[in-house]
């Protein structure tokens, strides 16, 4: 399939995509039954989607555009409700995190789809073990160069993005030692990671046509980096975070998002380079063991600090882009946050050092869920 035409967007418009998880009460295992609740909801959704994941026991809620995180929250919280009171009716509840702390990736059911049964074919039992949540944003670009400007410029906060969603310390049983061990699950992939470099639409154009002659991609549906543009939406899609707790939290890393890609756009405060990227696993990798604890390295200037002490420089550059799009209770909820030194991952390691079990931690995500904004 051709890449096609990359569409012109409102620059700084968002789409916001949530996976969540269904789960079965008492036991708080995740259920297989995520395409009766999907039918059962579907018709009642106005202004996003709900759709199959991968698996039975994900749920996915998407945005339509929205100018601002306002509106996101108000499109999801409409959606949660409509949810909740299906999932009551099946007798299923609904949270996030970025894995389900205990299930077994063996009993999982890949929906009844084309392009995942295809998936599945070709990755076998991978595709069982990517049972874990994310959150995706989409912000719209004028073009397809300043796309891959902001692809770039992102590029560079992808640690922070992951530390400050890192939501899953727990799986198959076990304390993982990470703060996010979602992203562990996917560095089997041949496309994990990030985009290969390229400095232009055009250049990218050409990388696209030169893996869709190989046969290996079908579309750029296919690609899953970390962050990539989605030509068809007019957007660049930044995939890394763990879905959080809260639709609140979500909102906020939304937020975030947003301004940063209009502090890059609009001050372009960086020549990029291939050897930007030197850096980027070992970077990425301390967000995701470590989360905001985690020590940056500046490639250039060898230069190291924590995560959580880069996170506040940049809400302080990004706060006037913030200001202008309606986003400063976003960067002022994440400033509050580090002040508190409490990772969504930390407080879910502490209700366990309390005395909590998995089964009532994911009870406990579900009431949060049910009852936070």
């Amino acid at each position: 399939m051709p890449l096609p035409d990359f569409h012109v967007s409102e620059p700084f418009t968002l789409g916001v995509e949530l996976e969540l998880q269904v789960v079965n009460p008492p036991v708080y295992d995740l259920s297989q039954d995520s395409s009766q609740l999907i039918d059962a909801v579907k018709a009642d959704i106005r202004g996003g989607e709900v759709k199959h994941d991968i698996t039975e026991s994900m749920l996915e809620i998407a945005t339509g555009v929205c100018q601002n995180i306002d509106q996101a929250a108000a499109q999801f919280s409409a959606m949660q409700q409509v949810i909740l009171r299906a999932a009551a009716e099946h007798h299923v509840q609904i949270c996030g995190g970025g894995t389900h702390p205990f299930q077994k990736w063996q009993r999982q059911e890949v929906c009844d789809d084309e392009r995942y049964n295809r998936t599945l074919e070709m990755f076998g039992y991978l595709v069982q073990q990517a049972t874990v949540f994310g959150q995706h944003v989409h912000v719209g670009c004028q073009n397809g160069d300043d796309a891959i400007y902001l692809l770039h410029g992102l590029s560079r906060f992808v640690p922070h993005f992951i530390a400050l969603g890192a939501a899953s310390p727990y799986m198959q049983g076990s304390d993982t030692r990470f703060a996010s061990s979602r992203l562990n699950i996917f560095s089997a992939f041949p496309d994990n990671g990030h985009l290969p470099w390229v400095s232009n639409w055009q250049e990218f154009e050409g990388l696209f046509r030169r893996l869709s002659y190989t046969s290996m991609i079908d579309s750029i549906k296919d690609l899953h980096w970390d962050i990539r543009p989605s030509p068809h939406f007019g957007t660049v899609e930044v995939r890394v975070m763990d879905t959080p707790l809260t639709l609140g939290h979500a909102i906020n890393i939304t937020g975030l998002i947003q301004a940063t890609a209009h502090w890059l756009l609009t001050e372009r405060p960086y020549k990029h380079q291939e050897r930007d990227y030197l850096l980027y696993k070992f970077n990425r990798f301390q967000a995701c063991r470590f989360g905001l604890q985690g020590i940056l390295t500046d490639v250039h200037t060898g230069e190291q600090r924590t995560i959580a002490e880069d996170m506040a420089w940049l809400l302080e550059r990004v706060a006037p882009s913030a200001e202008k799009l309606g986003g400063m209770s976003a960067i002022n909820e994440i400033a509050q946050m580090l002040k508190q030194e409490k990772s969504e991952a930390q407080r879910m390691r502490d209700f366990i050092l309390d005395g909590g079990s998995l089964t009532s931690l994911v009870q406990k995500h579900c009431e949060l869920w049910a009852t936070s904004p």
